[in-house]
């Protein structure tokens, strides 16, 4: 079967409009929504409310996790995620937010598994550029073929002998230099990361003009692809 992985959303709607257009050429038999779909845009209503629409599974992602009310931001996650959770959760709404909040840890079939992060830890990294030995012991427990996460932002494709380790690149606020939204498409073992060009400049001004938190910093990493640290 044909699966797309659609992971980190980031409340990007024009991203996601262009990923779907995409998808309706490569017809895959499921699409899985890898986690983070709403915190770090302006569209988070409109997109989660596409992909509960859309009726694909998915997985918890940890900008998912933090928007539930009353749970502690982790250290790791700042005041800046902090700021942006506020007001995402306040755009929302309870019940986006309970929706979102309730997805499963992991999705699988016999050959493939999606974490967002690590199992059982949507906060977990681990980078692009991991030895060999860490993807086997982080992802090899799955069990299958092919384990598929998001998270990091940066697609690539590592085969490990029986288990082939998957990083689905994100729809939006890349972090591998390349601003397109990514995805991933997994046939028979064949691997194709897709880039789909969108107007990320229109992300970037609704940003600026709905006063999100850190809207500065949001809209250069959108037209970077990269991420630099806002001053204190």
């Amino acid at each position: 079967m044909r699966i797309a992985i659609v992971s980190d959303v980031h409340g990007n709607l024009p991203a996601l409009e262009a990923v779907l257009v995409d998808l309706d050429e490569v017809r895959p038999g499921v699409v899985v929504q890898g986690g983070d779909l709403a915190l770090g845009g302006p569209h988070p209503v409109e997109v989660v409310d596409r992909i509960r629409e859309l009726g694909w599974p998915g997985v918890l992602g940890n900008t998912d996790a933090i928007l539930a009310d009353g749970r502690p931001v982790p250290v790791q996650a700042g005041g800046f995620v902090a700021q942006a959770a506020a007001r995402s959760r306040e755009m929302l709404g309870p019940d986006r937010v309970a929706w979102l909040t309730s997805q499963p840890m992991e999705w699988r079939d016999e050959a493939v598994a999606v974490v967002h992060a690590v199992p059982g830890d949507c906060w977990a990294v681990v980078p692009h550029d991991a030895s060999d030995d860490r993807l086997h012991e982080t992802y090899g427990p799955l069990g299958v073929q092919v384990a598929v996460y998001g998270h990091i932002h940066h697609a690539y494709v590592r085969r490990l002998g029986g288990l082939t380790v998957v990083n689905s690149g994100s729809l939006s606020l890349s972090l591998d230099g390349d601003v397109r939204a990514t995805y991933v498409v997994i046939e028979d073992g064949e691997i194709e990361h897709r880039r789909v060009g969108y107007d990320v400049e229109r992300v970037a001004t609704d940003l600026l003009a709905i006063g999100y938190p850190n809207a500065d910093a949001y809209a250069s990493w959108l037209r970077t692809g990269t991420w630099t640290t806002p001053p204190r």
